[in-house]
């Protein structure tokens, strides 16, 4: 094979270029041009989504943390909590994604036990589609469906 390309570039270099190797050679490099120039506008167009992005992330976390209308600075909870909003952000889009393809919840709710399976903090799911633990409610119970009298999921639960 590496003898083949040496006699290749040995006739090449004594012959010159053939007719149809500069057809060939012109229209690689048209190909190849027209890849380049899609790849670059797609990098610029992406990075001009991602500073649209970032100033829609930060009017949210100034809306967030009401800092129009305050003088004293976010507290550290304020801005973890905001931090966390921003994140739902990027979950709920991969959710809803994810939700509307086959097969898409089973694959969030096996990506979630693979990785509690190897200790990884990892979640896709937004906080607002999870159960609350029963240390984040302050009424010390989980939401759970209403059932009825007999153990069946319905309405109110009898007084």
């Amino acid at each position: 094979m590496i003898k083949n390309w040496f006699e290749e570039l040995e006739d090449l270099l004594r012959n010159g270029v053939t007719p149809e190797q500069k057809i060939f050679a012109n229209r690689y490099a048209r190909k190849a041009k027209f890849h380049i120039d899609k790849v670059l506008k797609g990098v610029d167009k992406e990075a001009e989504e991602t500073r649209e992005m970032a100033s829609s992330f930060f009017r949210l976390l100034e809306h967030k943390l009401n800092l129009n209308e305050r003088t004293d600075p976010p507290s550290k909870e304020e801005v973890k909590a905001a931090v966390q909003q921003l994140k739902d952000v990027g979950r709920f889009s991969i959710f809803v994604t994810a939700v509307i393809l086959p097969g898409g919840v089973i694959s969030l709710i096996g990506l979630e036990l693979l990785a509690k399976q190897y200790g990884i903090n990892f979640s896709l799911i937004p906080s607002a589609f999870k159960r609350k633990k029963k240390e984040d409610d302050p009424s010390g119970q989980e939401d759970h469906p209403r059932q009825l009298t007999d153990g069946s999921a319905g309405s109110d639960p009898p007084e």
